[in-house]
């Protein structure tokens, strides 16, 4: 039997990877990481300021490490027939008339505002308030397929900021593209916004498109927002990601040792695309646990009719399985909160590390153990109803009922608290986080038997696990998938291919079993707190 390769991509927050696989067995061949270089460094971010943005030369970068990577160790490089992609969402960059990145151009090489604005980038948090008043005061439905209410994370909030501030490099822009877009217009060498062949996950989910409008919001309603919106050239289609893109070009096929009739599947959003390698479906509820968190879900068209659930961060028609409504919410922070416990406590280990380079080794080595010894001890502490509360809102909320505003708190401090209790509390305040989407996602009619849990997180901390187990009363299966989100890249692309006819007999066969399961433990004062943490946020007039 001929051998069929597929390798996923998945663009994550803070690298890409790529992964080979059998697309007739499932088994991962290889897979490769790579950092984006730049970024590493820190560079064009300003965290004081929610500004984040990458550089396309990172993307492009990594494209090629990583793709170059696993196709070294395919037993038989011409036996790979497709490529599938993902990339965080929304990560849009402002480009020329040939979609060209305007950082790649004379001039802007290291203006931010030419670069990819981050997913988790909130500089138009003001646009997505002005956004979300205009639809509400005026009784647009343009918001309706995000909840009604349109995030700071989305497309248009980024543009809006981007021409108000930056009109240097709005008025070079021809056009703008997504990352997963770019990436797939990259490989297949496109360079026309009509022959483009983006996403509909993202465009439906993040750009305000849908059919019952007739695509786009009306060129009037950008008028009122910003005239200058309307000069951007937008694609006029957008496909389902378990269709090609188009083909390897020739340039690309070169670069890598592959034939020019391997295909490129349409760009889809990481999430999603994780969602499908958890094995989504009917009454399966798949947990991406990493950077952040998003929660994703399908209902049949005839079981959701034309019910909108207000406050989901996304539902659009065909975005996750085609055929089926798909329901996106989530956590704006998530590992991010671990990793920011750590850097907080890190402090005074680099500030001696920065005056006696002789004591950076250690200080480094203390580091690196640092969240593993807190959550070895946090895992002992008892759950005390009078111990700190905290919230997780650190870069805001994106669900239930987004509001890219809020911030977080600690509460109930006392002269004896300490670390552990300290990093407990914010680990106890995410999984409070999941329990509200889960219960607000159930409320609005999602039907949730079966809970998968996919990404870094999920696969790292037992202790985490067991506290979301416990706080949403539920089983929790781990996927036995380290890639999730670049395995669901390479089932799109067996199904681009022809080797499956749908994503769904793809699922079957490609992914794994579960690798572990968490059993919840019931505890009246868990549930206190709970109840507490709802209390503090503000939710608890607003969940049913």
């Amino acid at each position: 039997m001929q051998k069929s390769f597929v390798i996923g991509v998945d663009y994550g927050t803070d690298s890409g990877r790529a992964v080979l696989l059998d697309a007739l067995t499932g088994e991962q061949i290889a897979a490769k990481t790579a950092a984006y270089p730049r970024w590493a460094e820190g560079r064009y971010c300003n965290p004081s300021e929610d500004r984040f943005r990458q550089h396309p030369k990172d993307y492009l970068e990594v494209l090629e490490t990583i793709l170059k990577g696993v196709i070294a160790a395919c037993p038989d490089p011409s036996g790979i027939v497709a490529i599938g992609i993902d990339t965080t969402a929304s990560t849009p960059c402002l480009t020329d008339s040939r979609l060209v990145p305007l950082a790649l151009k004379p001039g802007f090489e290291d203006n931010p505002d030419a670069m990819f604005v981050l997913w988790k980038d909130h500089t138009g948090m003001a646009e997505s308030q002005e956004i979300n008043a205009l639809c509400d005061g005026k009784g647009y439905p343009y918001t309706a397929h995000c909840g009604h209410v349109y995030s700071a994370e989305n497309f248009w909030s980024k543009m809006l900021h981007l021409v108000r501030t930056a009109p240097e490099v709005a008025e070079a822009a021809d056009s703008a593209i997504e990352c997963c877009d770019f990436l797939a217009a990259t490989l297949t060498g496109c360079h026309d916004i009509e022959a483009l062949r983006p996403g509909h996950c993202c465009i439906g989910a993040k750009w305000m498109w849908a059919e019952e409008w007739g695509g786009y919001p009306p060129a009037s309603f950008f008028g009122e927002l910003d005239p200058r919106l309307n000069r951007l050239r937008l694609p006029q289609q957008n496909f389902g990601c378990d269709k090609a893109a188009g083909t390897l070009c020739p340039e690309w096929a070169a670069k890598l040792g592959l034939s020019e009739s391997v295909i490129v599947g349409v760009g889809n959003v990481d999430s999603y695309s994780g969602a499908v390698g958890g094995g989504v479906r009917y009454r399966t509820l798949v947990m991406n646990l990493g950077t952040s968190a998003c929660f994703m879900a399908v209902m049949p068209k005839e079981r959701m009719g034309d019910k909108i659930i207000d406050g989901v961060f996304a539902q659009v028609d065909g975005s996750i399985l085609p055929g089926q409504i798909g329901i996106e919410s989530g956590l704006t922070a998530f590992g991010d909160i671990y990793a920011w416990v750590r850097n907080l406590l890190s402090w005074p280990l680099r500030q001696g590390a920065a005056a006696d380079p002789a004591f950076a080794e250690k200080a480094e080595a203390i580091e690196n153990k640092l969240i593993a010894d807190l959550t070895t001890a946090a895992a002992t502490l008892p759950v005390r109803e009078e111990a700190p509360l905290a919230t997780d809102y650190l870069n805001g909320r994106r669900s239930p009922f987004g509001d890219s505003s809020l911030t977080a708190a600690l509460t109930g401090l006392k002269i004896g608290t300490d670390a552990p209790e300290f990093f407990r509390a914010f680990v106890e305040a995410s999984a409070f986080a999941v329990r509200a989407v889960v219960d607000h996602m159930e409320a609005g009619g999602v039907e949730i038997e079966r809970c998968v849990a996919v990404g870094g997180v999920a696969q790292k901390s037992p202790f985490v696990m067991q506290m979301l187990s416990d706080v949403l009363g539920k089983q929790i299966e781990v996927s036995s998938s380290k890639d999730s989100c670049a395995l669901g890249s390479a089932i799109h692309a067996a199904v681009a291919a022809g080797i499956y006819p749908s994503v769904e007999a793809a699922e079957e066969v490609l992914c794994p079993p579960a690798s572990r399961k968490y059993e919840p433990n019931s505890s009246p004062v868990l549930e206190a707190r709970f109840r507490r943490y709802l209390a503090l946020t503000g939710l608890k007039d607003k969940l049913k």
